[in-house]
């Protein structure tokens, strides 16, 4: 079968690049908080997570709006979208505005990103595609570091600046324009057949929702975490996260090559390998260290992502590929929109601070979850792990 040209390929992992636009004002919350001294921590905190839930209402009709106009015209309109709104903030400190633009961003975002993984789905087969996928999760972390890095320098001039990084938006709608056909689907099946999806592919989806809410707790608390512990200032912050994307890439890039020899082990040295070094995090009062550990979590853990949706897309068809493209994105932003409630309720409940709090309900779920993927090695017709 004849494989895409190169500059679709890129074009379309260009799309997975600017998939996690919203993280890109993490390294600001400090900012935010002072900025905005009487608001309270969770409220501040959905600066950065809102715009994942409103997205919900445009992914909930993203089937049939595909349908109706075609993937390339969705995605472009919600590329175009989300970086209108998310420049707004750079004009005004009006709180409650820029809550509304960033909900507004979500959804352009509903738009465009379970395209992310379903172009993919829908355009290459076999190991090509879980190498892809692998890809997919690679060029997400590279887009986050280089959109983190951005914001650490321009957070020099004030966290306003910091909003201009949506304009790459742009730059990736002018990419699908140009360089992505629409993808030839299975137009008559998905439109005669009501898609459903096996109980396994629900419970993979259950596992993705709470492996991207762990993940949200470390980078909500990273900041907070560094600033009390005086592990470096706003700008350091930016840089260990731009570098934990940088471990996600490497994570990324490498994930198809893994998963040929450790199969269904993939799972559980990403979550055994997360437990470990959050672990370290928490333990240690190294800046060096702890920024190490930091960036060693997000390699590690960036294994489990890629693996959950190469698993869960293993025998379906192409209506159900895009189901359950919308259902696993659907999950992460629920995660995300969450994670600042979830975690500011459990960091109440522990031996020190908040941060500190978060950080060992975080390993112990860690250290369950890996416990699960070992004993359903032992069960037949696994639902966490598939088959060598």
């Amino acid at each position: 079968m004849r494989q895409p040209p190169l500059k679709t390929t890129i074009s379309i992992l260009s799309l997975s690049t600017v998939s996690g636009i919203t993280t890109v004002i993490t390294g600001i919350l400090t900012q935010l908080k002072q900025s905005f001294p009487t608001v309270p921590t969770t409220i501040i905190e959905w600066i950065v997570t809102i715009a994942n839930f409103s997205a919900l209402l445009t992914l909930m009709f993203n089937s049939s709006l595909v349908k109706k106009f075609g993937v390339r015209k969705i995605v472009i309109s919600g590329l175009i979208l989300s970086s209108i709104m998310g420049i707004i903030p750079v004009f005004t400190s009006n709180l409650w505005l820029i809550m509304l633009s960033r909900i507004f961003l979500g959804l352009g975002i509903g738009l465009f990103s379970p395209h992310a993984i379903s172009l993919i789905a829908h355009t290459y087969h076999g190991e090509l595609r879980a190498r892809l996928l692998g890809y997919q999760t690679g060029f997400s972390a590279l887009g986050n570091a280089v959109l983190l890095g951005l914001a650490g320098l321009l957070i020099g001039l004030n966290w306003h600046a910091v909003f201009w990084l949506h304009i790459i938006l742009l730059i990736v709608a002018l990419l699908i324009y140009f360089f992505v056909p629409e993808p030839n689907n299975e137009i008559d099946e998905i439109k005669t057949e009501i898609v459903k999806l096996p109980r396994r592919q629900w419970k993979m989806i259950f596992l993705t929702f709470v492996t991207y809410l762990l993940i949200w707790g470390i980078q909500l608390k990273l900041p907070s975490y560094f600033e009390s512990r005086n592990f470096g200032n706003a700008q350091i912050l930016n840089l260990t996260l731009s570098a934990m994307n940088i471990g996600g890439l490497i994570a990324g890039l490498t994930f198809g090559y893994l998963h040929k020899y450790l199969h269904r082990y993939v799972l559980t040295l990403g979550y055994i390998g997360a437990a470990l070094s959050v672990l370290l995090l928490y333990l240690t009062k190294n800046p060096n260290i702890a920024i190490g550990s930091a960036v060693f979590f997000n390699f590690i853990y960036s294994y489990t992502g890629p693996y959950l949706i190469f698993t869960s897309n293993k025998g379906l068809k192409s209506s159900q590929v895009n189901t359950l493209s919308s259902y696993i994105t659907i999950s992460t932003i629920i995660s995300a929109f969450f994670a600042p409630l979830i975690w500011n309720l459990l960091g109440q409940l522990g031996p020190s601070t908040l941060p500190d709090n978060v950080f060992l309900w975080i390993i112990l779920i860690l250290i369950l979850l890996t416990i699960l993927t070992i004993i359903s090695k032992t069960q037949k017709g696994s639902t966490i792990n598939d088959t060598k």
